[in-house]
């Protein structure tokens, strides 16, 4: 997997990377817009980090009767759908947005290969994301009923999700602040040359 985006990022250009990150942030924003107006609509009783995390498919299922009660299961499920909109452009934002930033640090550089290990490894993020929607439209369809298992799979990848989130989001700046640190060295470098 490593190779094949070392092989992308020396393929594309610059302009290339930059543009598909900026068109991954506006796809993202959309997204988040639209996941959010979905998920209030189903008027799930707690945020969804909470219910993602809790790990405890009793309070999943209490959650789930409350949407059904509420006769919002329906809008939840759609929700899920539209999830599937933001986990695409968290792939394209991270990956080339981790990806360009991989080109501000010199060719052949450990810098740079970790930039691109970092794009590599963001996908992990929307990938367990992926799962965690597959795993929720099991439950889903026996939500009074899916066995326990069940709710400790779907938790254990949006903790992964939410770890790599972190980590992407946090590798982004740093792999700036080195490509920056690492030119002014240089830089510094060749003026003490002179």
């Amino acid at each position: 997997m490593f190779k094949a985006f070392d092989r992308y990022q020396a393929l594309a250009s610059n302009r290339q990377l930059v543009v598909l990150a900026l068109t991954g942030l506006a796809l993202n924003l959309w997204a988040s817009g639209l996941l959010n107006a979905a998920y209030s609509a189903s008027k799930f009783p707690v945020p969804y980090w909470t219910a993602q995390l809790s790990f405890d498919h009793e309070k999943i299922k209490d959650w789930y009767a409350f949407l059904i009660a509420n006769r919002t299961l329906d809008q939840y499920v759609y929700t899920q759908l539209v999830d599937f909109l933001f986990i695409g452009s968290v792939l394209i934002l991270h990956t080339s947005a981790l990806l360009a930033v991989s080109r501000a640090c010199s060719e052949g550089s450990k810098a740079r290969k970790y930039m691109v290990l970092a794009a590599a490894l963001s996908t992990i993020a929307p990938l367990a994301d992926a799962v965690e929607n597959a795993i929720s439209f099991v439950m889903l369809s026996d939500p009074a009923r899916f066995p326990a298992m069940l709710a400790i799979a779907y938790s254990s990848m949006a903790a992964l999700k939410f770890a790599m989130f972190t980590f992407a989001y946090a590798a982004l700046p740093a792999g700036l602040l080195a490509a920056l640190y690492l030119r002014f060295v240089r830089l510094r470098g060749r003026a003490s040359e002179a």
